[in-house]
């Protein structure tokens, strides 16, 4: 009955691999020729009010009116430019500042489809699209400007798919895992090791299946040696692979490291390190919850 068992194994792996194909989201990708973009009058002012509340959005309520202000100035010229800061914009509320499920799944959700539609600008990522149904393919035609967009893109439907059930977290993985692909490929330096430190979180996921957890040390230590200034490298560090390997000396330093930092010694990402120093707090705060107590 060996045979029968191993099999039957088998043809159950296959189906729920399919089935969790099924749930995967309808991508927002326009089938038609877009019509060339013409930028409102107001819309260098409105960019320029964007980018001022953007620069200020280590407070949470001024990271709330930037994202507001990049949708006004996305509607005045939807470039690729402008709707690129905006699904970033919607990741980082939905990240750092929105606390409530549901506020959060509609923040990754609409920063999904406005990265979509910003690919979508490209005509031949449309025509590939179209033509395999498949962000792999499409995804190989874009070079090194589209990163940016790549990468929020990838992020948002990540976070958006991670909370979800199983059909949809599978549904959307090999689609994720694209995006991922392709900015490591194109800019493996893009957002202080962004590609890294995704592909440092994957193996640690219990419910990502044919991983090797050992796999994440060497994608962090990458990150956290190449890009030490950005402080979500060690943060997620912690709270992945330390958690998963039950190393609680791990997790003390990596996070006791975090909260050393001081947060204006990297200017242009101290508002991504003040949210990452608060979640490092926490987690310390609740290590009992992590690990056996001594």
């Amino acid at each position: 009955m060996w045979f029968v068992h191993k099999y039957t194994k088998k043809f159950l792996l296959v189906a729920v691999m399919f089935l969790c194909g099924c749930a995967g989201r309808q991508i927002a990708i326009l089938d038609r020729p877009l019509p060339p973009i013409q930028p409102a009058a107001n819309a260098a002012a409105l960019n320029k009010e964007a980018e001022a509340l953007w620069a200020q959005r280590g407070d949470p309520q001024k990271a709330r009116q930037a994202l507001e202000a990049y949708k006004r100035a996305y509607a005045a010229n939807p470039s690729q430019a402008v709707g690129t800061s905006l699904s970033r914009a919607y990741y980082f509320v939905g990240y750092y500042v929105e606390s409530n499920p549901a506020g959060q799944d509609s923040l990754f959700l609409r920063g999904t489809e406005i990265g979509e539609r910003v690919l979508s600008l490209n005509e031949s990522f449309r025509i590939n699209y179209r033509k395999t149904k498949g962000e792999k393919q499409a995804l190989g035609v874009l070079d090194a400007s589209w990163t940016p967009a790549i990468y929020w893109t990838g992020a948002n439907l990540e976070q958006w798919a991670s909370p979800k059930g199983m059909g949809v977290r599978y549904g959307n993985k090999g689609r994720i895992e694209a995006y991922m692909t392709r900015v490591r490929e194109l800019d493996p330096n893009f957002f202080y090791g962004a590609a890294h430190r995704f592909f440092g979180v994957l193996p640690t996921q219990g419910r990502a299946p044919f991983v090797n957890v050992d796999n994440a040390k060497e994608e962090f230590e990458k990150a956290i040696t190449s890009w030490p200034d950005f402080l979500g490298n060690k943060r997620l560090y912690a709270e992945t692979y330390a958690v998963k390997k039950k190393d609680r000396a791990l997790f003390t330093r990596l996070l006791q490291e975090v909260m050393n930092v001081k947060v204006d010694k990297a200017p242009e990402i101290a508002a991504e390190n003040k949210y990452e120093q608060a979640r490092a707090q926490k987690l310390l705060a609740e290590i009992d919850n992590y690990f056996e107590k001594k």
